[in-house]
């Protein structure tokens, strides 16, 4: 580097500047139940138990005889077969040559590259194991209303409850602009910090930018089948976030001394489980084309 032919010094800083990932928008208890998470401790497939379903009956008169029916059950497998894997060769002499922890570094990115994955496999799960809604008109301003209460709509008829919009960017950028102040941020500073999120029409509003940039999403259902979705033409995923299951059987994020090398391994795996409990639980909304 030179000023007007006299050399100056360079210097290398040591803040990393930041690489840029999809917002994180599934939050226990709020977007997806992780009810069934205990229950994953040694094993591969989680099995939860359903009680067969039963409708209301007619009145009788008094004084009359209890009609019995057979007890009933059933099965809904929740297979951990969906495996996040990032491993990060560093050399020490590579970590010693730069300003900054090295190991730390690539350890956190591998933690947030696998979190991207297994957020976009939940995606995934949404859109191939719910309903998908009839209607394939674009969303706009005049329309936005009428197409958010017909997702919820089909939802209640099911006697499910519409708590959460997994929204594009575009339909959530609809929304506030017909919205105005009746929308109504979520006031909790982890929400704000890895997505947005708020009320409106009764339901949480979700902003996922990954609608918007990915076209394919791929997640192992439970029959262990790989699945591919195309997420671009979703404008919203409407859903009751009591039926979304995601179950980790591991978590595990590890920096490892190497014996084949001179250096660190960063390293991050995470095994899941994705299932709705009903296809009724949830109604996908799309277009014709990609957005």
């Amino acid at each position: 580097m030179e000023y007007g032919g006299y050399n100056v010094n360079e210097k290398y800083s040591p803040i990393i500047a930041p690489n840029f990932y999809f917002d994180a928008v599934f939050q226990p208890g709020l977007t997806y139940s992780d009810q069934f998470q205990g229950d994953a401790t040694g094993a591969g497939s989680v099995k939860v138990f359903r009680l067969a379903a039963k409708s209301a009956k007619d009145p009788k008169p008094p004084a009359s005889d209890f009609d019995h029916s057979k007890a009933n059950n059933e099965l809904i497998p929740i297979q951990l077969n969906n495996l996040q894997q990032e491993s990060t060769k560093i050399y020490n002499v590579q970590a010693e040559a730069v300003p900054y922890d090295a190991a730390d570094a690539h350890l956190s990115q591998s933690t947030l590259v696998c979190r991207e994955g297994w957020q976009l496999s939940g995606l995934a799960c949404l859109v191939h194991e719910g309903t998908a809604m009839e209607d394939t008109a674009a969303i706009t301003k005049t329309n936005i209303i009428n197409k958010i209460i017909a997702g919820r709509k089909a939802i209640r008829k099911q006697k499910a409850s519409a708590n959460v919009v997994m929204a594009s960017v575009e339909t959530y950028s609809t929304m506030l602009e017909v919205a105005g102040d009746k929308f109504i941020p979520v006031k909790n500073d982890e929400i704000i910090r890895t997505g947005q999120m708020g009320y409106y029409l009764g339901m949480l509003w979700v902003e996922c930018n990954m609608l918007d940039l990915s076209t394919a999403a791929k997640y192992y259902d439970y029959t262990g089948t790989l699945q591919t979705e195309d997420l671009s033409k979703v404008e919203y995923i409407m859903y009751d976030w009591r039926g979304l299951h995601i179950v980790d059987l591991l978590d595990m994020a590890r920096l490892k001394d190497s014996e084949n090398f001179n250096g660190t391994l960063a390293q991050v795996e995470i095994c899941t489980g994705y299932r709705l409990g009903d296809a009724n639980y949830a109604v996908v909304k799309k277009q014709e084309a990609a957005k």
